[in-house]
């Protein structure tokens, strides 16, 4: 396993670089209606299904409140926004988490950059607020996305949330300079990935004192012979309770 990580991170690193400098195809997406399209989702079911050749869809700085899907038939996506700080793709779906994710990417040869994905369900604010008038009975799986394909990666990305957060379900992902958010068993599934100079906050102290520690993954490998699992390379790990790895 350890001489299989590097050449995974070679070759994803090498083979998005040549493709995406080699997109030839590109649509804009500005929901006050200066771009091609008014949402993230309309612009992504304008691409043909089985398309092989790179399309880039530009995401002008906006919240988008909005669930979005990439089927498994639209392969090699670029999406794009300026920066994680003003591009955001926000919803608040929860209890199923194959349903809650307010991004969802099952499609193969897949590339995200600087957008930030939220699932806003569980703000810590919020929702320690209902704790303590009694209004939920506690913390519910909101997913913020949901990441199946083959080949995937993403740079300079958010992902906010607060419990089962990211589900790094399948395939081989790679994710660089992201921002990741969030309270309790936040990383989970099976996939087979790198997170390379991550930033990673555990949040579980802004519910309550009854949460002196966080949880940050939840990985999926069945058996020692299960070639899934999360490897952390560089990055900051800090949070207001004490951080376990899961």
């Amino acid at each position: 396993m350890q001489h299989k990580v590097p050449f995974l991170l070679m070759l994803l690193t090498l083979s998005l670089r040549i493709s995406i400098a080699n997109a030839d195809e590109c649509t804009e997406n500005d929901k006050s209606g200066g771009g091609n399209f008014t949402s993230v989702q309309s612009a992504i079911d304008s691409i043909p299904q089985e398309n092989h050749q790179w399309v880039k869809v530009q995401i002008n700085p906006d919240v988008y409140m909005e669930k979005v899907t990439i089927p498994k038939q639209k392969p090699c996506i670029f999406l794009e926004g300026q920066d994680r700080s003003v591009t955001t793709i926000t919803f608040d779906a929860h209890n199923r988490i194959d349903e809650s994710a307010t991004f969802t990417s099952m499609a193969d040869n897949i590339v995200a950059k600087g957008i930030t994905f939220k699932n806003s369900y569980n703000h810590p604010l919020l929702l320690k607020h209902a704790l303590s008038e009694r209004k939920v009975l506690g913390v519910l799986q909101a997913v913020a996305a949901r990441i199946l394909g083959d080949k995937s990666a993403f740079f300079e990305c958010g992902f906010l949330g607060l419990q089962d957060m990211l589900w790094d379900a399948s395939g081989r992902h790679y994710f660089a300079k992201c921002h990741i958010e969030a309270a309790a068993d936040f990383i989970f599934g099976s996939g087979q990935s790198i997170y390379h100079a991550c930033k990673i906050n555990v949040t579980a102290g802004a519910l309550s004192s009854q949460y002196p520690y966080g949880y940050i993954t939840a990985q999926g490998q069945g058996s020692s012979d299960d070639t899934s699992g999360f490897v952390f390379k560089g990055g900051t790990l800090f949070g207001n309770v004490r951080p376990y790895l899961g």
